[in-house]
Order: C-alpha cells, then structure tokens, then sequence
C-alpha cells in the first residue's frame, strides 16, 4: 500500500509516463458511465454523448475514448477520432454525438465508421460554431472532417 509522498510520487511518476513528447496527440482517459433507460449523457475531452430516454432497453456500460488515431488515408481530420464501445451496440433511439473541432464550419461533417465495415461514411451534421452535432444509430468510431 502506498502512503503520503509516495502516493504523490506514483500519480506523478504514471503522469509524466502518459504524456507525449512526440508532438503527436496523446489518447485522453478514456470515460465509462452506466446508461440505462432513462438516458443520459458522457462527457469526455472534446466530445459529449446524449443519449435519449429509451435508447437502451436496459442498463449498459458505455465507454467513450478520445484517441490519437489517424483518419483514414486521404481524409484530414479535423477533431479527434472518437471510439464508442461497446462497439456494433444498435440503439432504440438515436444518439448525438457532439465533438469540438478546428476548422471552416462551412466544410466540417462527421464521418461515422458502419458497424462491422471499418470504412467511415458520412452522417452529415450541423456546426455550431467549432462544435458537429450529428445522430448516430450504432456504435463503433468517429471524426469530423471536410464534406467530400
């Protein structure tokens, strides 16, 4: 068991360990919440997930991870890519996922990879100023990019 300075020492120490100093982005904390019926919403950096009443039938465990993965070849991403899992989950009701980005809103959608096949498809979306909103019916990983 760990006590006084020396707890300080291991946060500090698993800290610098997750940092990045390659200049790439580095993964966030992951956030897990229990969803059940009654909706709810995850916030995790960058992105929230509002799920509406009814779109679990029962209790999940949901986790959203904002990661450092590349989009696609060819596509620019211009927010995180955003993994939701448990990944192929199919809801009763549409869920928003909403996530901050940089770039010309005019030109920003969000692209949503369909279940088993990992190609991302656009879902459209509506910007608000650097923030995509769009409904999702499953999921699996997601990013906001330029519209084709």
């Amino acid at each position: 068991m760990i006590h006084g300075f020396g707890a300080l020492l291991f946060v500090s120490v698993l800290t610098a360990c997750g940092s990045s100093s390659s200049g790439a982005a580095a993964t966030s904390a992951a956030v897990t919440k229990t969803i059940g019926p009654e909706g709810g919403t995850i916030t995790v950096d960058g992105a929230i997930v509002t799920f509406p009443a009814n779109a679990v039938a029962s209790p999940l465990s949901i986790t959203i991870t904002p990661t450092s993965d590349a989009p696609p070849t060819g596509m620019v991403a211009l927010s995180r890519v955003y993994r939701c899992e448990p990944a192929g989950t199919t809801f009763a009701q549409n869920v928003t996922m909403a996530m901050t980005f940089q770039g010309d809103p005019t030109t920003a959608t969000m692209f949503w990879s369909t279940g088993s096949d990992p190609a991302f498809k656009d879902v459209g979306g509506v910007a608000d100023g650097t923030t995509m909103r769009a409904t999702v019916q499953h999921f699996s990983a997601g990013f906001v990019d330029k519209k084709p």
